[in-house]
């Protein structure tokens, strides 16, 4: 007993880190009524500044130079004359805490400010573009590099601390002690002042605030500045009590740190703070005590990291299910509605237009213009960009047909590579295996059928929450099931019968003798046959996607997403529809799980960490997450694909600016085109299908009348930022350019549009076409259909 007690309280210290995230999540939503994933990304960000500050005395800004002169340039670093060139520690803390509130009002007056009305899917974006954000900026400005930093609070440790046998670390004590007072301070403060009161009326009845003359806006500024600081405090006090700094895995410690405040009901400082505390302490005891080896009773399937992270799920999972109909929604005065839904049209007829291009560029294009004698690079590109599209169309059904979010889509996908690669395993180790790993030596489609299933049943026990729960608090599920999965199974050598991070080989598929592999005859990843796979399945999920669409289930799913309540009263089953729609999208994000296995020719834990799923949800985002023409843009968007892969050879060093230029893209298509990019192409593509279908009619030039003049602003601005910046002229300018302009022209129509609406002091007019029976704002899910 006495081992056990000892083993809880050495984990105080990283209880007194969740602790204070999750006092600072707390205050975010009383002040703004969101939940911040991004609470985690900007105590790592404050962290690495005050870590720089002490050992190089610079300061690096939140930000990268984005102008295209070389003589002139965006301040990004300064650097300070310190003696010996080390900073001491008051200014530097001085300094990190000013970078806190930086955090603070940019996150503010940037991003949830212009959201503040939007939907809650819109607020959820919003704050994982600032956490890919942030990613991108520290690593671009602090390196790849993971400093362990210095202790703030005394070190060293208490032998036979309280007579328990066992020693305890003193800044692990201090600095439970500093979250404890921090957190009565916190309470105090918004239990006793005029401040903390009117932040409390906003946050129970945002309306009746208004109503009582306090505005939203500064206390949602004032609040956001407070968390910030919070964030920051934890960054710097916390030093090396979570290990070496890593932007990654700070920005995955916000999981036990939403548990711990969701035990707070998301209300109450003291009960996250003591939450906090209490999953730090079980940390420690599950990862020491509880799975030690004289645990006999312990099963040994279950690992000390896998136990670790399953208990933020479970809690979260536990909470949110006993008591997530009690937690507190915030009552704004306008709420936005999600993106329209488009009803597909011509579906085979664009399937085999670019099935037709898709397989033309698999054989290769002639000419310079794109490949430059690179072929295996663009063929891994291309099928990059092919797979990921298939995953993304996951995200399509369901969080732009039934609007459920989910974070956790790429873990699921994972789980149907790994298992269809261990039901082809012959138990043989080979050159390229050196540990042989077990399986029923299965040929690939019975393995891949399996594969799918096991994502379905993984996809639906993700999704049981969403019973009772919705929106934003089954994103917190999503994410917590995200990491949970990342070691309870990925990491999990009894499980996947890997040793040492070792990589399990997938066989190549063959169809009928014929070897349809990834692999080329040079080794490289440049098998044609195999991109044309990549492309029939692709198409077949993109068929079956706009039929779902078009089908009585899928007005039941967007009736479902538009009010739950008015679509269990005309009898839908809510809970059966929100099941049915987890289950379709796991079995479509095991496809794309399996053909990333098959392009790989391997699986390993590393490929499916939990940041790839915000990678991927960002781009689907951006590209489009209603749609099936989303899907597509977004695989071309998303990393590794072609923009990515066609943006860094003709421009080296484009790499590492994809996190951060994903999370920009994520706020900016969140403020200004929550319906991403695909609603702008809609239109021409329509007009476009009826000139295919048709003939020749007179609405197609004035089509390109349209588009074309809107993107000189786009054009201009483009030459400005790289042609002068590059000082050269290259052939892959031209795409640039269109793009640009593409997206320049979206953003002035929406200025545009906007500037009338509020001269005229009507409502702004619906984005994009607006189907014939969308005739009535009371009737969202008819409108959609």
């Amino acid at each position: 007993m006495r081992e056990s007690i000892a083993y809880l309280l050495i984990g105080l210290g990283a209880g007194a880190f969740y602790a204070m995230l999750a006092s600072g999540v707390v205050v975010a939503f009383k002040g703004s009524g969101v939940i911040n994933f991004a609470h985690g990304a900007m105590a790592m960000f404050v962290a690495f500044q005050f870590h720089y500050l002490r050992t190089k005395s610079r300061l690096q800004l939140p930000w990268v130079d984005f102008l295209p002169f070389r003589w002139l340039n965006v301040p990004v670093t300064i650097k300070f004359d310190a003696a010996g060139g080390k900073m001491s520690f008051l200014p530097a803390f001085v300094l990190a805490m000013l970078t806190s509130i930086l955090l603070g009002v940019m996150a503010h007056f940037l991003v949830f400010r212009p959201l503040r009305n939007a939907a809650p899917l819109g607020k959820v974006i919003g704050s994982l573009g600032i956490m890919l954000y942030l990613q991108g900026v520290a690593l671009k400005n602090f390196g790849s590099d993971n400093p362990n930093p210095k202790a703030v609070f005394p070190d060293g440790i208490f032998r036979n601390f309280l007579g328990l046998g066992k020693p305890m670390p003193k800044d692990g004590l201090a600095f439970a002690a500093f979250a404890i007072v921090i957190a009565a301070g916190l309470w105090l403060f918004f239990q006793y002042t005029r401040f903390g009161l009117a932040t409390r009326a906003a946050a129970g009845n945002e309306k009746g605030a208004v109503l009582l003359g306090y505005s939203p806006e500064r206390l949602a500024l004032s609040n956001w500045i407070l968390s910030a600081v919070l964030a920051g405090l934890a960054g710097v006090f916390v030093g090396s009590i979570t290990g070496a700094l890593n932007p990654v895995k700070y920005t995955g410690l916000i999981v036990p740190a939403l548990g711990a405040a969701l035990i707070g009901r998301l209300s109450s400082i003291p009960l996250a703070a003591a939450g906090g505390l209490a999953l730090g302490m079980l940390d420690s005891w599950t990862t020491t005590w509880l799975t030690a080896p004289s645990r006999t009773w312990w099963p040994s399937v279950i690992t000390s990291g896998g136990a670790k992270d399953a208990l933020p799920l479970l809690v979260i999972v536990v909470v949110l299910i006993v008591r997530g109909k009690s937690l507190p929604i915030r009552g704004t005065v306008e709420e936005k509605r999600l993106p329209l839904s488009p009803y597909p049209k011509r579906v085979w007829q664009w399937v085999l237009i670019a099935g037709s291009g898709a397989i033309m560029l698999s054989t290769g294009l002639p000419g310079g213009f794109l490949f430059h004698g690179l072929t295996g690079v663009w063929a891994l590109a291309l099928t990059t960009s092919l797979v990921t599209s298939m995953v993304m169309l996951g995200y399509v059904v369901l969080t732009g047909y039934i609007g459920q979010i989910s974070i956790a889509q790429m873990s699921i996908a994972g789980v149907a590579a790994f298992i269809t690669s261990r039901f082809m395993a012959n138990g043989l180790a080979s050159d390229v295996q050196p540990f042989p790993v077990r399986g029923l030596n299965w040929p690939w489609p019975p393995a891949a059928l399996g594969g799918i299933i096991a994502a379905v049943l993984v996809g639906v026990l993700v999704g049981l929450p969403a019973v009772r729960i919705r929106g934003v608090q089954l994103a917190v599920v999503t994410i917590a099931a995200a990491v949970g999965l990342q070691t309870l199974y990925f990491e999990n050598d009894h499980l996947t019968d890997l040793r040492a991070g070792s990589n399990a080989i997938v066989k190549d598929p063959t169809f009928f003798g014929l070897k349809i592999g990834a692999q080329g005859k040079g080794g490289l990843t440049d098998n044609p046959r195999f991109t044309i796979f990549c492309v029939v399945v692709l198409a077949g999920l993109c068929v079956m996607v706009s039929n779902l669409r078009r089908s009585g289930t899928g007005r039941r799913f967007l009736a479902v997403r538009a009010n739950e309540r008015a679509a269990a009263a005309v009898g839908i089953e809510v809970p059966r529809t929100k099941l049915l729609a987890f289950a379709l999208a796991s079995g479509i994000a095991g496809v794309g799980g399996i053909m990333t296995g098959f392009q790989q020719r391997q699986v390993s834990s590393a490929g499916w960490v939990f940041g790839a799923s915000l990678g991927v949800l960002a781009f689907a985002y951006i590209g489009g997450i209603t749609s099936v023409n989303g899907a597509l843009i977004g695989g071309l968007a998303a990393a590794g694909g072609l923009a990515a892969v066609f943006g860094n050879y003709h421009n080296p060093g484009f790499t590492p600016y994809v996190a951060l230029l994903g999370g920009l893209g994520l706020i900016l298509t969140a403020i200004i085109q929550p319906g991403g990019q695909a609603p702008f192409i809609q239109p021409g593509l329509q007009y476009f299908g009826r000139w295919l279908t048709t003939g020749p009619i007179d609405k197609f030039p004035k089509a390109v009348i349209r588009v074309v003049p809107g993107m000189i602003p786009g054009v201009a601005i483009a030459w400005w930022l790289i042609i002068i910046k590059a000082r050269e002229w290259r052939n892959w300018h031209l795409l640039v350019l269109l793009a640009a302009g593409l997206v320049g022209r979206n953003i002035g129509l929406e200025i545009y549009r906007g500037v009338k609406a509020k001269r005229s002091g009507a409502p702004m007019p619906p984005r994009g076409p607006v189907p014939p029976s969308a005739s009535s704002d009371s009737t969202p899910a008819l409108a959609e259909a």
